[in-house]
């Protein structure tokens, strides 16, 4: 089946497990579930319902990737507000009563009910049967043995893909609260509404075993016909490691006599949660049914054209449906400022671009990455339709836009673009398994890894020292800071770089740094503080030379090949040397530079793209200041800098003072040139349990909330 073209037939089966509160369901009758679960055909739709809780705007279709979606330094939305929010997660500054709470607690449990309804009916439905094949194997001693082969049929199929998403919704409930209700029974059976809080690993380990189990009765995608739309068994083996990861790494736990404390812990046996890891990917790998061999842009300039690729990167996508589902190509890429007019980029519709990464992220790429100057977005459109240079505490993050789409959405279009989202791809099955072998003191294999996600990275670039970049490191420490680097060159906007970090027990040191960045250039823009070097000797990097002072553009036609811009219709503004110190240019007319052979484009005005008179015609350049006393003057550092990470650590406008947060109700005043990241207090990244939960379930709050 394709999923996206029928998914609207499914949406009915949604009635079976439709719910407004927490698990706050009405049972379906014998009747109806009879209906539902007697053919081939209603079953799809009923899964199809499933798949569409997946979709919600609530969960994986928007607020997962972008109001929840926390600061780090890759991910990142400035934030100006001086005073304690209420709703607010990705400055770690939220409450009880916050909607972004409710909303995803609510839809998270929707669809942990919806999975837990369809996976209950089916299998007790008289059409469903799970069979094993048993055979007998004699080796070479003449020794038998019966080995029991899983038979895989339609309908074990579905109850993996059901059991999958189940897991991703608890996935996502583990990493936002930790400890949580916990039920693998719908409540049309159990009658229980609240159920019980159960410990993390005790809900990982069962999640695990399930999937193991359901995955060896799935097919594998070499043999789905509308692969990667629809759950694979290696996209199960993926999910696997992926909670093996998070149950093996650390997380923020609490005494249960404790209400307000925190810490970080990882449990005693966190090694045979890395072998599980180490074991699935290698299944994944060792099949050989995928690669790196496209591009890194074209993996997402495919799906926003609505092309699905087999047996490349993406294992499994998010199915959305086009004017109806999923918001990536709306929040993600440049802005398209909404115009009344006729503009170059009318035909696709108004963008947001918020979704964004930090101003310092394109600087931690090495040259030559094609990461770099495909993620990293230094313009977007105006309202006349200009290509523009922004460059101020946020940059665009240009993996999806629907502006990279060969076909418009239409002049009013907004979001719900329907773009694919690769949930499940092969980059990080590779890297999961790098990151299990160098826990579990592997190095080569872990080395292996690196060098072919950093193929794809640098496979068109002189630069293909960078490739084996990683072969002579020695220390498994070091191994995995390269481990964690490639991640967050690889998963920027995929909400992933916080959950990396926190399993590493390293999210609080990179909060720090990141805040004291951007403190530090705006101190400097204020004129009466550097911390520069204490930021250069933490990272390794002298950020007071890299940080270009202007960066310089001209409008540019097009040249409908890619090597500028994906959509082969719109303006481009080609900026020269965004990553370095480069010559002004402007001294030097535009004519002139051209003359010198100096633009390999060909050069456009701005009347060239808008058509009206009042834009001027003569060839002219635009420039941006970048990281200048925009961010700071005789005023004081500004307040993006000072409060876009306000829950964990903020500063004052003028007096140069830095506040810790080292619990909910224990901000101290800390001197940055005498601290100890090591004994740094952990970010309380976990949200608090929604007051429809605390008043239903009668639950404890923990973490000072």
């Amino acid at each position: 089946m394709n999923i996206r073209n029928i998914l609207i037939s499914g949406l009915g089966a949604m009635a079976l497990t439709a719910c407004n509160d927490f698990l706050d369901v009405e049972a379906p009758s014998k009747q109806t579930v009879d209906a539902v679960f007697g053919s081939s055909q209603e079953v799809n739709s009923a899964l199809n319902g499933v798949y569409a809780k997946v979709m919600v705007n609530d969960a994986f279709g928007n607020a997962l990737y972008n109001t929840v979606m926390l600061n780090s330094d890759v991910d990142f939305t400035a934030n100006s507000n001086e005073n304690a929010q209420s709703n607010t997660p990705r400055r770690f500054d939220v409450t009880s009563s916050g909607s972004a709470v409710s909303k995803l607690w609510t839809a998270l449990y929707d669809g942990v009910e919806s999975a837990n309804e369809f996976i209950y009916n089916l299998e007790n439905s008289p059409i469903y049967s799970k069979e094993s094949n048993i055979s007998t194997v004699v080796d070479e001693f003449g020794n038998e043995t019966q080995v029991s082969t899983p038979v895989v049929n339609e309908y074990t199929q579905m109850i993996g893909e059901a059991k999958m998403m189940r897991a991703m919704f608890y996935h996502e409930l583990l990493s936002y609260w930790g400890d949580v209700p916990f039920t693998l029974k719908p409540t049309s059976v159990t009658g229980d509404f609240a159920p019980a809080i159960v410990d993390r690993q005790t809900i990982s380990d069962a999640l695990i075993a399930d999937l193991r189990e359901a995955a060896e009765y799935m097919y594998s995608d070499k043999n789905i016909s509308d692969a990667p739309e629809r759950i694979s068994k290696e996209a199960v083996y993926a999910m696997i490691a992926r909670l093996a990861l998070q149950a093996g790494g650390y997380s923020l736990s609490h005494d249960a006599n404790d209400t307000k404390g925190y810490y970080m812990k990882r449990p005693d046996n966190y090694k045979d949660y890395y072998q599980v890891a180490l074991d699935y990917t290698d299944k994944i790998i060792a099949d050989g049914g995928h690669s790196l061999t496209k591009t890194f842009p074209a993996v997402f300039t495919d799906e926003c054209s609505y092309i699905a690729n087999t047996g490349d990167d993406v294992i499994w996508e998010i199915p959305y449906g086009k004017n109806d589902t999923g918001n990536w190509g709306y929040y993600q890429g440049p802005t398209c400022t909404s115009s009344s007019g006729e503009t170059s980029y009318s035909a696709w519709g108004e963008t947001s671009g918020s979704v964004r990464t930090t101003a310092f992220y394109m600087y931690d790429f090495e040259d030559g990455d094609v990461r770099r100057d495909y993620t990293c977005g230094l313009w977007y459109y105006s309202a006349t339709g200009l290509p523009t240079l922004r460059y101020d505490y946020a940059m665009h993050n240009n993996k999806w836009s629907k502006l990279w789409s060969s076909s418009a959405q239409g002049k009013e279009s907004t979001g719900s673009t329907g773009i694919n989202f690769a949930y499940i791809r092969y980059a990080d099955v590779l890297l999961m398994n790098a990151e299990a072998a160098n826990e579990l003191d592997d190095p080569d294999k872990a080395k292996e890894d690196l060098r072919t996600v950093r193929e794809r990275a640098f496979r068109n670039s002189a630069n293909t020292d960078a490739i084996t970049k990683y072969d002579g490191v020695e220390s498994k420490d070091e191994l995995l800071d390269a481990i964690l680097d490639e991640r967050k060159f690889e998963f920027a906007g995929e909400n992933m770089r916080w959950k990396d970090l926190v399993r590493n027990n390293k999210y609080s040191e990179t909060i720090y740094w990141t805040f004291l960045k951007y403190y530090s250039v705006g101190a400097e823009g204020a004129g009466w503080s550097d911390y520069y070097e204490e930021i250069n000797e933490a990272t390794g990097k002298d950020y007071s030379s890299i940080l270009p002072n202007n960066i310089y553009a001209i409008y540019v036609k097009n040249p409908g090949d890619g090597s500028l811009f994906v959509n082969n219709t719109l303006p481009v503004l080609y900026i020269i040397d965004p990553y370095g110190k480069a010559e002004d240019p402007t001294a030097t007319t535009v004519d002139k530079y051209i003359a010198n052979n100096q633009l390999p484009y060909t050069a456009l005005t701005a009347k060239d793209i808008t058509g009206s008179e009042t834009d001027a015609a003569k060839l002219a350049w635009t420039t941006a200041k970048v990281f200048s006393s925009s961010w700071g003057s005789d005023s004081g550092i500004k307040a993006q800098c000072l409060y876009s990470f306000y829950g964990y650590i903020r500063g004052g406008i003028r007096d140069g003072e830095i506040d810790l947060v080292y619990g909910a109700e224990d901000v101290r005043t800390i001197d940055p040139f005498n601290i100890n990241v090591n004994e740094l207090p952990a970010v309380r990244y976990l949200l608090p349990l929604p007051n429809e939960a605390l008043q239903r379930g009668g639950y404890t709050q923990y973490y000072g909330y």
